[in-house]
Formats: structure tokens, C-alpha cells, sequence
């Protein structure tokens, strides 16, 4: 109890009805893989891989210290920015595993036990494959389809690897500028106004369903950032949906594609 003088009246307080200090949330530092994705990869997404494999340090003490990270105890969007980056960072790993001074054209070379199904990644206490960190720690938990502009499985016709890490406190501005831009690129987006059809990437394909529950959903999705769907069903037009090929060979950055 804590006696608490006011004029000629003590008051005494109990320690339960005092102010209590609040504890700082906790955090991850992803400066490190801020740094790394910076200095390796372009505007467009491509990444320079020869120079990363030649120095992969960095690479890894940031890998090093996802095995470290307070996974389980980050608020929302920490844990979110950690998954995200965390899933990148361990793309970039697997390609440099089976980098072979180059001779690695595409993610689809490596074998199918090491790739995305291979549980091999630690993320704080946990061991993950990379599906298990998109298809069961974000897909469902996050309800967030802006994810699948962020992931980036190393091919070219994924959306581009952000070169800047994933920060909580600008989460929700860095998911829509990736989505935005996505939507902007004829790698990922075509509408022929002619034929009144848009050309979507695949990833509306394989997972329509965290986008919408049927197709006009999908299509009321894609017109949000894309201003020729828009228009075209606001004059009541019947859209008709095409998926663009998927391109698997790896996401180079242009001066690497020379070397």
C-alpha cells in the first residue's frame, strides 16, 4: 500500500490503483535486409544474384537472425512486415543454394522436394517450408490478398521484389503501392478495349479466392487499380477474363541478363 499525502488528509492507495507503465510492444530490425535489397536489386524487381552470391554475408546474418525473431509475441503488422521479408530473404537464399555460377535459369530447376515444400526455414521457434509461411501463417491468418504483389518466388513474372524491407509502421502504403504498381505493367495487366477482354497474371487464377468469391468479384477487385476495367463496367460492359503466361525464368536485374 502507498500512502499519499493531499493538505492534512492521508490517503492511502493500494499499488494496484496506481498508474501502470506500459510495455513497448516488441519489434523485429529488418535494416539489415533493407540495406541488402537496396544495393541488389533494380526498380523493376530484378535482382542482381551474381554479386549476391559472391557475397552472400549479408544475406545471411539476416536469415541468422530470423531464427531469433519474437515471431509469436509481434503485433499484427510487425508480424506481417516479418513474414513477408522473411519469405523474400529465403527465396533469394534457395536461389543462391542451387546458384551454380549461373547455370540456374529458373526456381522450377531446383528440385521439387527443395523448393517450396522443403521445411527448412526458421522463423523465430518455428521451422517452416515456404508454403507453410504463405499458405498457413499469411494466407489465412492476414485475410490481406495484397500479399500476393509482395511475395516474390524469383521469377519473372512474379510481381517485382520491393527494394526496401516491408516496415510496419508503412505497411498498408507499401502493400497498395506494390499492388498499384503491378497493376500497371502489361506483364501483369492487358485490357483489349476492342475486344473488351482483360489479360490477367495467373495469380488471380491460383488464388481467385482470396480476392473474391466468383469472377465479377475478381473483376470488381482488379478495377480498383486498373482505370480501362473500370470504365468498361461502368458503361455495363461483359468483361471477358484471359490469364497471361506465366514467365518461370529467374527475376534478373538487366545488368546481370548481359552477363
Amino acid at each position: 500500500m502507498t500512502p499519499v499525502l493531499f493538505g492534512l488528509l492521508l490517503v492511502t492507495v493500494g499499488c494496484s490503483d496506481l498508474p501502470e507503465t506500459a510495455t513497448p510492444a516488441p519489434t523485429f530490425d529488418h535494416s539489415t535486409w533493407n540495406d541488402l535489397v537496396r544495393r541488389h536489386v533494380d526498380d523493376q524487381g530484378g535482382v542482381g544474384y551474381a554479386a549476391l552470391a559472391r557475397d552472400p554475408a549479408e544475406l545471411d546474418r539476416y536469415v541468422a537472425a530470423l531464427a531469433g525473431a519474437p515471431i509469436d509475441q509481434l503485433p499484427r503488422d510487425e508480424k506481417l512486415a516479418l513474414l513477408i521479408n522473411a519469405y523474400n530473404a529465403f527465396t533469394l537464399r534457395l536461389i543462391l543454394d542451387y546458384w551454380d555460377d549461373g547455370r540456374l535459369k529458373s526456381i522450377k530447376d531446383i528440385p521439387g522436394s527443395k523448393r517450396w515444400k522443403h521445411v527448412r526455414w526458421r522463423v523465430g521457434p518455428h521451422t517452416w517450408s515456404l508454403n507453410q509461411i504463405e499458405h498457413e501463417q499469411i494466407r489465412p491468418v492476414f485475410d490481406e490478398p495484397r500479399i500476393h504483389f509482395a511475395l516474390v518466388c524469383a521469377a519473372a513474372s512474379c510481381p517485382k521484389l520491393r527494394n526496401e524491407a516491408f516496415v510496419a509502421n508503412r505497411l498498408e502504403e507499401q502493400l497498395e503501392d506494390q499492388t498499384r504498381d503491378t497493376h500497371r505493367h502489361p506483364k501483369w495487366l492487358e485490357y483489349d478495349v476492342r475486344k473488351r477482354t482483360v489479360h490477367l497474371t495467373k495469380l488471380y487464377d491460383w488464388y481467385g479466392e482470396d480476392f473474391a468469391d466468383d469472377t465479377d468479384g475478381i473483376l470488381e477487385y482488379v478495377a480498383r487499380y486498373a482505370p480501362d476495367v473500370a470504365a468498361a463496367r461502368k458503361r455495363g460492359e461483359r468483361i471477358r477474363r484471359r490469364w497471361l503466361r506465366y514467365d518461370w525464368a529467374l527475376n534478373l536485374r538487366r545488368t546481370d541478363e548481359r552477363e
